[in-house]
């Protein structure tokens, strides 16, 4: 795990020094002067954007683990969260972050039950409004973006149907688990006939355990659906804002667009980059920012201004989540110290 986890550092890294490395060689002669042109309060709003971002998904935790554990404190959901984020970043597809919550969850006295279907609770609310949220701006958006992006099509459809394709799995296993269950088995079981697994009786137990820990949070979401809409406008919210940093680049520089556009292009450059199997989808994100938002950003500000719009959404949310995560260790280190004393 460790060297795993030394490995996405190290191409995080490296991406990081291959972006400012093209942008120092392609604007060298122009970079001070860009710099000059900022303006500082509109990248201030930038970064108070980012703040916003973590504040409300930290909110919608908090919200729900509240109901299922009163005791919960917001500190702890800043934290539960802002580790999220960090391990989101550093694995492939964002795996990591949903089991390193967990287990801070329960180290700081959420029950392991009351943890997972919390965390599931909460992917489902955003998966279901990160897709609903991507089909309005595809419907709206879908004629002028094909129009000036090559294979821009092909690209957001097959984001977007990924995505629908998650949810609807989703929604199968809440309403449908029965015959979920039983598609799912026959798959297991096709596949160990194929020998492309071993031990299908083991698949099989961890998918109905799963399946339960799913179905559990479904019964929950369903006799609370006032919280449901509440965490539902939270999570729009908090895909608002971050959409919005784009733009805010953009107004840094003293030019000016549609703010509505600038968010569909966001929409369409997260639905994209999500499936590159890297850690912080290094390389994807970035070429799908330059491909979206050369529409908005003259050549002369293009590549600086991927540059600034990677560090504040990506490599900020790096620092500050290690050291969120650097602070809860600590922490269960002094614990540690003083239960042995």
């Amino acid at each position: 795990m460790m060297k795993v986890k030394k490995l996405n550092l190290i191409i995080i890294f490296v991406a990081l020094i291959g972006i400012i490395g093209y942008v120092g060689l392609t604007e060298a002669q122009n970079i001070v002067s860009l710099i000059h042109k900022l303006d500082f309060l509109w990248i201030t709003g930038v970064i108070l954007l980012m703040v916003g971002y973590w504040l409300l998904e930290t909110l919608t935790l908090h919200f729900i683990t509240k109901k299922f554990h009163p005791r919960q404190k917001f500190q702890s959901s800043l934290q539960t969260t802002m580790i999220g984020q960090f391990f989101n970043c550093i694995t492939p597809f964002s795996s990591g972050g949903q089991p390193m919550q967990a287990l801070h969850m329960v180290k700081t006295g959420v029950p392991f039950g009351i943890a997972s279907s919390c965390l599931l609770t909460k992917f489902i609310i955003y998966q279901v409004v990160l897709t609903l949220y991507s089909l309005v701006v595809l419907c709206m958006k879908l004629g002028e973006f094909s129009a000036k992006v090559s294979g821009f099509t092909y690209m957001v459809l097959f984001g977007f149907l990924v995505n629908t394709v998650v949810v609807i799995a989703l929604l199968s296993i809440g309403c449908f688990k029965r015959f979920t269950m039983q598609v799912v088995f026959k798959i297991i079981n096709k596949l160990e006939k194929m020998k492309l697994i071993k031990d299908g009786a083991r698949k099989k137990h961890y998918v109905l355990r799963e399946f339960d820990s799913f179905y559990k949070s479904f019964e929950w979401m369903k006799s609370h659906k006032k919280m449901i809409l509440y965490t539902v406008v939270l999570s729009t919210l908090q895909l608002t804002v971050y959409f919005l940093v784009p733009y805010f680049i953009l107004r840094a520089f003293g030019l000016n667009a549609s703010a509505f556009s600038m968010i569909a292009a966001q929409a369409f450059v997260l639905m994209i980059s999500s499936f590159v199997p890297l850690p912080g989808a290094a390389g994807g994100a970035e070429l799908s920012f330059f491909t979206f938002f050369k529409l908005f950003f003259p050549a002369n500000l293009l590549n600086i201004s991927v540059l600034v719009w990677r560090l504040v959404t990506f490599y900020l949310t790096v620092c500050v989540g290690m050291c969120f995560t650097l602070w809860q260790k600590g922490n269960t280190e002094n614990t540690n110290l003083t239960e042995k004393a």
